[in-house]
């Protein structure tokens, strides 16, 4: 009677063992599964934190660059180098570049090349953490476009992206006020523009994308258009190129090399569903440039500017991903 008792009592406590092992089989699948996903959700949005880092690091040669070349230089040889590393993968890849939609590709490469050329005016006369602050304003216009359209056509439109963008122009007033010099405030107005120009750029990548037309393709027209630009442009204001020499050319080369790596980099980051940490890694780019600003040209930021770039940093952040979240 005791013997069967404790063979009953063993087989009960090897069925639970085995029910406890099956359980932490599935606990530990689940948390692994659970684990890997948010590991490829942080790297692709830390790819955002490295595309910062090389934008503001694309920022700093500009503004080195800019004591012997024009804005329009800059465009040329920071578009020059894009469009020939794109030429190269497309001719390896066996692609084509040929596009029914060249009329959009041309409205896109135009407010894009514009913009660009505007921001790299504003870093030569601007401290470079205040040039890159104003360029970071597009997701604010972007927003504001979208609330004056909505108004446009009797529409409702979210309060929440026009708080961020209320809280933006407010933090671009406390950077523009307190910080700049005699001289600057008209560039600084200019350099504003340039948030908008891409604003409607992005839209403009929007369409395309949409037309089913690969990134690549998008960006091979954009720095081939900037390389046109740049160039004709140039010639027409002055009639000749600046000479390169070896005390320039590092400039031109960490410009170029920078700014072809953080497209790519951006456009890793931008497959992550993470699109919180993603959007506020992108801001990063001021803190970076600010710091770059304060370490090699002497450019100290004071509190009221901390204050302002901190509340334009928040309120793109939330008109980001208040953009994003309408769309989803």
């Amino acid at each position: 009677m005791n013997t069967a008792r404790q063979d009953l009592g063993t087989l009960h406590f090897n069925e639970t063992l085995a029910i406890s092992s099956s359980t932490q089989r599935t606990i530990a699948l689940i948390l692994s599964t659970f684990t890997k996903k948010l590991r490829v959700r942080m790297i692709k949005s830390f790819w955002m934190l490295l595309a910062s880092l090389l934008f503001a690091m694309m920022a700093a040669f500009a503004r080195m660059g800019a004591s012997d070349f024009s804005s329009l230089e800059l465009v040329f040889y920071r578009s020059l180098f894009g469009v020939i590393v794109i030429w190269a993968w497309v001719a390896y890849q066996g692609q084509t570049v040929k596009t029914p939609l060249m009329r959009a590709h041309l409205m896109r490469s135009f407010l894009g090349t514009f913009a660009l050329t505007i921001w790299f005016y504003a870093i030569a006369r601007l401290p470079l953490g205040t040039a890159m602050t104003l360029n970071y304003t597009s997701p604010l216009y972007m927003a504001l476009i979208v609330i004056v359209l909505a108004v446009r056509h009797g529409e409702t439109f979210n309060r929440a992206s026009a708080a961020a963008v209320v809280l933006g122009f407010l933090g671009v007033t406390l950077v523009l006020k307190p910080e700049l010099q005699p001289g600057q405030m008209a560039p600084a107005l200019i350099g504003l523009t340039s948030g908008f120009f891409a604003a409607l750029a992005y839209f403009q990548v929007r369409e395309l994308t949409r037309m089913n037309e690969p990134e690549w393709r998008i960006v091979f027209y954009f720095t081939l258009f900037g390389t046109v630009w740049g160039l004709v442009g140039h010639l027409c204001l002055t009639g000749s190129m600046t000479p390169v020499t070896l005390d320039n050319v590092p400039a031109l080369i960490g410009m170029a090399v920078t700014a072809t790596g953080a497209q790519l980099a951006m456009t890793r980051a931008w497959g992550s569903d993470n699109t919180l940490l993603t959007a506020v890694f992108q801001y990063s780019a001021i803190v970076f440039a600010a710091c770059f600003g304060t370490w090699f040209f002497n450019e100290p930021i004071g509190l009221m500017s901390a204050i302002g770039i901190t509340l334009i940093m928040i309120a793109g952040v939330w008109a980001a991903l208040m953009s994003r979240k309408k769309k989803s």
